[in-house]
């Protein structure tokens, strides 16, 4: 009986320490099942990320599991490109899977080039933005298709930046636009005269300026110039800007046949301006130095009725080295004074000439008049700044090439002793 007693009660006891095991699986199970839950809970299944940027553990939790860790080699994973990967991750007791997107939503950057243009030249797009910064590769186009840059004045035109995801950005660039219509300008093409043989220089003081274009082209057409014959030509200079606009000026090149005896002209400016030099003064106007001129021309020069006339430098080189000569003798002398002073003037031809040739000087003094400082019958002096109607018989001329004269007189206010003329 009492070892009936004993066996039930080892038994009970058994069934006791079973039922107390049982109880504390159930009980850890229980705390697993909600500790895993709430390390699930911590772990974020689908994290986005810009390009670009570096993949961290701290994204893939809501907050931080101890002990976690990448199980994935997310070294290998390029982040400069989208695109989507499986990520295992080790948190808590087991490894775990989440989604990685790497996504582009960043517009490119750039620096506006600002840009100086004429009218309706629309420069390289490419030309218009630097600095461009994006990871993929950017397309760069104008925001409209087709910009207007037709009118004048300063403006924002905007400039479109697109990566291969579709951002875009859009830079406003400045763009100074001239509209520009004015020509070049040409200076310094002038009729010239030379012998056959000589070098022609058709480029020699010649200048072309541009209000924007800093390097407008001049072309020169000789093609009309027969170097070896004597005759007078047309040489065409044309100037052309980067716009099109174009200018051109016309002159004359003679040609002619070196004459017997001829002097070359800075031989005969260098004795002119010895001359002017003792008869004149810097600071004087140009009608006292043309006054002068003529005074001196008149009383040094001794008319003796022949001189040389194959040219204005050996007429004007033998007055200057003989004192002597005639009619030729005094204009070729005076002009070579008048051109050393910087005083327009230009000869002028008895027409017709019925008994003999006479030459005198027009002279631009504030406009044109007719000097003359030959000795005449009908005065002991000489002629300066006179209009056509105070000339005598002996001055007939044609004017077909000559400058318009003055008409209104000026002899009453000339003074012959002092050499100058009364203000109006």
């Amino acid at each position: 009986m009492a070892r009936r007693k004993r066996g039930k009660m080892r038994t009970i006891t058994k069934v006791l320490i079973f039922a107390d095991i049982v109880m504390a699986l159930v009980l850890a199970g229980d705390l697993f099942y909600h500790y895993d839950r709430k390390m699930a809970a911590r772990i974020v299944r689908n994290v986005t990320i810009e390009t670009g940027s570096a993949i961290s553990l701290d994204d893939f939790f809501n907050e931080p599991i101890d002990g976690s860790y990448f199980v994935t080699d997310v070294s290998l994973i390029d982040t400069s490109h989208p695109g989507t990967y499986g990520i295992t991750l080790h948190a808590g007791r087991f490894d775990t899977e989440s989604v990685l997107n790497v996504v582009d939503t960043t517009a490119p950057t750039g620096t506006a080039v600002p840009q100086t243009i004429y009218a309706g030249r629309l420069p390289d797009v490419y030309e218009c933005v630097t600095d461009i910064y994006d990871l993929s590769d950017v397309s760069v186009s104008y925001y409209e298709e087709n910009p207007d840059v037709s009118v004048g004045g300063d403006h924002l035109v905007p400039v479109q930046l697109m990566d291969n995801s579709g951002n875009v950005g859009v830079i406003h660039v400045p763009f100074t636009i001239i509209d520009d219509h004015t020509a070049p300008v040409i200076e310094g093409a002038e009729d010239k005269e030379y012998f056959i043989g000589d070098s022609i220089m058709y480029r020699e003081g010649v200048t072309v300026t541009d209000d924007y274009d800093p390097d407008p082209v001049l072309t020169i057409d000789t093609s009309a110039v027969d170097p070896d014959t004597d005759g007078v030509y047309p040489v065409i200079y044309t100037a052309e800007d980067e716009v099109g606009n174009i200018s051109t000026v016309t002159v004359e090149i003679t040609m002619r046949t070196m004459p017997e005896g001829y002097v070359d002209p800075e031989i005969v400016y260098g004795l002119a301006q010895e001359v002017l030099d003792e008869i004149t003064e810097p600071d004087m106007t140009d009608v006292e130095k043309a006054f002068r001129i003529f005074n001196w021309a008149r009383w040094n020069i001794h008319y003796v009725g022949y001189s040389t006339k194959t040219d204005w430098t050996a007429g004007a080189y033998e007055g200057f080295t003989t004192l002597q000569g005639d009619c030729f003798t005094y204009y070729a002398c005076c002009k070579a004074l008048l051109d050393v002073a910087g005083i327009e003037n230009c000869c002028v031809e008895r027409y017709p000439a019925t008994n003999s040739m006479h030459f005198w000087n027009l002279v631009n003094l504030d406009g044109w008049y007719h000097c003359d400082a030959s000795p005449s019958f009908e005065h002991s002096g000489f002629w300066f700044m006179r209009t056509d109607d105070e000339l005598d018989y002996s001055h007939q001329f044609d004017d077909t090439d000559l400058p318009e004269r003055e008409t209104e007189s000026v002899q009453d206010r000339l003074d012959f002793t002092n050499f100058t003329i009364e203000e109006e």
